[in-house]
């Protein structure tokens, strides 16, 4: 057998597929079956994942506990093995997971608290891009600009969720003032987490609540509608008159990227 073949098998068995392709290389002796020692190949990989996910995801290991966040990544792993040797870019499935895994839908709050843990985890390794020259806009023709779709910054997310998973995330901190006890779980909240990157540090993670007056409400929801990758012509639909202002506020605090042309 080829090594290429020989390393499918190995995976495929590895992440829930068929075990006996591999087993039958494998060689047992009188103390540990060659089924036996596979095992322990393959437990030492989930296990490895498995502490990789729990220092990504902390809260959401605290809300179901030890021994079943290990169990559940167990399940993870096999439906979404790795597709790199970066254990900082693995666990991006996880709130997927999470929203149709049937023993954790008495935790409806669970998923938006993984997609917080997710984005802080995004950020903080994201690459710093480049500096765009937005001045070239002007050189476009109607039919171009109507097809910009602008990026957002690379060191921030957006989230939007029925829950104060922000408090939540805050009150399993060590030394956090917030008490769990009287948390108001169920209020809806907007949330930018962004990784405020200095010259002389690697950068601090902030979870910022977006206030409900008129005016933040509004450019959250033309972040928002960036994030979702609408071009200018849905935009001016959407804000009107409001869009010039929108688009030189988010250009100038620099959480508007970059743009393409589609």
């Amino acid at each position: 057998m080829d090594i290429e073949s020989l390393q499918n098998d190995f995976i495929s068995a590895i992440f829930g597929g068929d075990k006996a392709p591999a087993i039958s290389h494998v060689m047992g002796d009188d103390i540990l079956t060659a089924e036996q020692r596979f095992g322990i190949y393959k437990g030492s990989v989930h296990g490895i994942l498995t502490q990789a996910l729990g220092t990504i995801f902390p809260v959401c290991k605290e809300l179901v506990g030890d021994e079943f966040f290990d169990r559940m990544c167990d399940i993870f792993i096999d439906k979404y093995p790795p597709k790199t040797s970066f254990f900082a870019e693995y666990g991006s499935d996880l709130p997927l997971f999470l929203s149709t895994f049937e023993h954790v839908k008495d935790i409806p709050y669970l998923v938006d608290v993984a997609h917080l843990e997710w984005s802080r985890q995004t950020v903080w390794h994201a690459q710093d891009a480049q500096n765009t020259d937005f001045s070239s806009l002007a050189n476009l023709d109607e039919n171009q600009q109507s097809k910009l779709v602008f990026q957002l910054s690379n060191n921030m997310h957006l989230i939007q969720s029925d829950y104060r998973i922000d408090e939540l995330w805050f009150a399993h901190q060590e030394d956090s003032e917030l008490s769990l006890e009287n948390l108001e779980i169920n209020q809806a909240v907007k949330l930018i987490i962004r990784n405020e990157k200095k010259p002389s540090s690697s950068g601090i993670i902030k979870i910022s609540v977006m206030s409900e007056t008129q005016d933040d409400s509004e450019f959250w929801d033309f972040l928002f509608a960036i994030s979702q990758e609408k071009n200018l012509a849905a935009l001016a639909e959407q804000f009107g008159e409001a869009l010039p202002t929108l688009l030189n506020q988010g250009i100038q605090s620099a959480w508007i990227q970059s743009y393409t042309i589609q």
